[in-house]
């Protein structure tokens, strides 16, 4: 029962606990003396009380609740809460805000149960569940987030390596990357229901891992990972940024000079500027310089990273998807109409140009960035593993397809970009690259996206409220210009390509998400397996950064070597294809007339 100061008490026993206003707390009564005093949910026992009735302490309430003692209404037991005696209860009029405000209770409580963080953790996956991606819609954005100028530049990967070993190493490098956003999706997921926190993007995966380590050494390293990593990350994109470029500038440039290369080849046409040499190489003498090109598209991605919303760009990026697919389609029915024999391609490659293979390749696997964050928007997370398999698995076929179709189609005269190879004198090819060309242009938005989104937020948090939004167009004017400086400076697509794939591609997709697994998974039965396979991933992408960034950089810095050995390659193929060098020349003197 009751009692008139709100005790409850029991028939059979002599001990009391009084329920206070706020029923976060339960204090002893004034006979258990000074020691007791203060000390929340405690039962003041003594002689001859059952300790199989302990009234346990009630979670926090959000609000004041006090019980009624007046009137003849039901009254409690003293047992847990939601086990509602017949004799004894407290007043539903009571226990209904209780129930409203903090829900089912256990009968036992800690406080993990009040942690502010998972409220958000809570909230997260209730939210997600109501309004997150479908599967399908995953696989589309997996496709999506893999699919760019990489793509186009693996004929030309497989070059460097050889028509045989090319294929096999574009798909055995598939499938470790593949490996490794598994590693980075479940340390993701170990950390978030470990910490009770919602779910992370790739630099918080990393920082955590490491805070959360047993060595000290690499815990004090854990800001130094965040930022690490958020750096390769922005380097990353401003460096698909500058390929954007390259790509644009290119294209754009041939499909000009096919349109004017046409039309001076009209029949009847005297004093024709234009001289092809082969078909997608025409020679005119009014031609732009391909850096004026980029310069042109400047100002028109400056005006297009100024959306900050990315729900605007939804429409355009719908059209650049269904652009850049049309293009493919037309592509692979170009390729396969005739389809060279591998026998006149060396199945390897020199061991200096594998570096090349290695960066282009990598850099085509560029969809480890959108990994976590797919992951976390999904209606069933569960399933994404099977979602990444698919959608990979649909990613590589495509990739080893058009990589050496491409290059047996197209042979040594491969380009940075297989749309370079295409004939200018058919409009479809035209359309290929413009259409294209469209669809990368609407992309230099969304990647660029994840560098303004890392950069500037802290830009903000310093500055006055006047100044964020001048400011912040600032920033995003000098990074555009930033990428379109460093495509000047490197005005070749394959350097490029292979050169952000080296530097920044490798340790991201290769590097960071085994050592991750290491940090994390110390417990694993199957450790010694685990620590050599990860070290093995590792070092074969710290050893592809440092090869690749190697002759990439020395390619840059000295390209006669390189240029020289190249024309003169091409220049031999032109003369014993046409048949103008005869094994039996003996002098040009001979061929002089007399």
């Amino acid at each position: 029962m009751i009692d008139e100061v709100g005790r409850v008490t029991r028939p059979d026993q002599t001990s009391t606990v009084v329920v206070e206003a706020d029923l976060g707390r339960s204090a002893p009564s004034a006979e258990a003396g000074p020691e007791a005093a203060g000390q929340a949910g405690r039962q003041t026992s003594r002689t001859g009380v059952d300790e199989t009735h302990v009234v346990r302490p009630l979670p926090v309430l959000r609000g004041p609740l006090r019980l009624q003692s007046r009137g003849s209404g039901p009254r409690d037991r003293g047992e847990p809460l939601g086990k509602m005696g017949s004799a004894e209860h407290i007043d539903m009029e009571v226990m209904t805000p209780l129930m409203e405000d903090s829900g089912p209770c256990s009968e036992e409580t800690s406080e993990e149960d009040h942690d502010p963080e998972l409220v958000p953790v809570q909230r997260h996956y209730e939210l997600r569940s109501l309004q997150g991606i479908t599967f399908p819609q995953t696989l589309i954005h997996l496709l999506k987030g893999n699919i760019g100028t990489g793509l186009l530049g693996l004929p030309l990967a497989v070059k460097n390596a050889g028509i045989v070993v090319g294929p096999v190493c574009l798909m055995l490098m598939g499938v470790v990357c593949v490996h490794c956003m598994h590693i980075l999706v479940a340390c993701s997921h170990h950390l978030s229901e470990r910490l009770k926190r919602p779910p992370m993007g790739y630099s918080e995966t990393v920082a955590l891992a490491m805070e959360n380590s047993s060595h000290r050494c690499v815990r004090k390293g854990a800001a130094f990972g965040r930022h690490l990593v958020s750096f390769f990350l922005v380097l990353t994109q401003l460096g698909f940024c500058s390929v954007y470029f390259v790509f644009l500038a290119e294209n754009v440039k041939q499909v000009v000079k096919g349109y004017w290369g046409n039309r001076t080849e009209a029949p009847g046409a005297a004093g024709n500027v234009t001289a092809e040499m082969s078909p997608g190489t025409p020679v005119e003498s009014w031609g732009l310089d391909l850096r004026l090109y980029m310069l042109f598209f400047l100002p028109f991605l400056v005006l297009l990273v100024f959306i900050r919303d990315l729900k605007n760009m939804a429409v355009l990026s719908f059209l650049a998807n269904l652009c850049m697919a049309v293009s493919l389609v037309v592509i692979f029915q170009y390729i396969l109409s005739d389809v060279g024999s591998p026998h006149r391609l060396p199945s390897t490659a020199s061991w200096r140009k594998f570096p090349f293979f290695f960066g282009t390749a990598i850099f085509a696997f560029e969809g480890i960035g959108v990994v976590l964050p797919l992951e976390n928007q999904m209606k069933e997370p569960k399933r994404f593993p099977q979602a990444l398999n698919i959608g990979m698995g649909i990613i590589i076929v495509l990739y080893v397809a058009l990589a050496t179709l491409g290059y047996l189609h197209f042979g040594d005269n491969i380009k940075g970009s297989i749309t370079l190879n295409l004939p200018q004198n058919a409009w479809t090819n035209q359309m290929v690259k413009i259409l294209y060309s469209f669809g990368i242009f609407i992309s230099y938005a969304l990647q660029f996206f994840v560098p303004a989104e890392i950069l500037l937020p802290p830009l903000r948090a310093r500055l006055p409220e006047r100044w964020r939004g001048p400011c912040e167009l600032v920033v995003r004017t000098l990074l555009v210009s930033l990428t379109c400086f460093v495509a000047v400076l490197i005005p070749r697509l394959d350097l490029v390509i292979s050169f952000v794939g080296a530097v920044s591609s490798s340790a991201l997709a290769l590097v960071f998400p085994p050592l991750v697994e290491v940090i994390v998974f110390t417990d694993r039965k199957s450790r010694a397996a685990m620590l050599l396979k990860d070290i093995l991933i590792a070092m074969f992408g710290f050893v592809g950064f440092l090869a690749g960034t190697y002759v990439t950089v020395e390619e840059i810095v000295y390209p006669e070597m390189g240029a020289l050995v190249l024309d003169a390659q091409t220049s031999e193929n032109i003369y014993n294809t046409s048949g103008l060098l005869d094994q039996n020349f003996t002098a040009p003197s001979s061929a002089i007339p007399m």
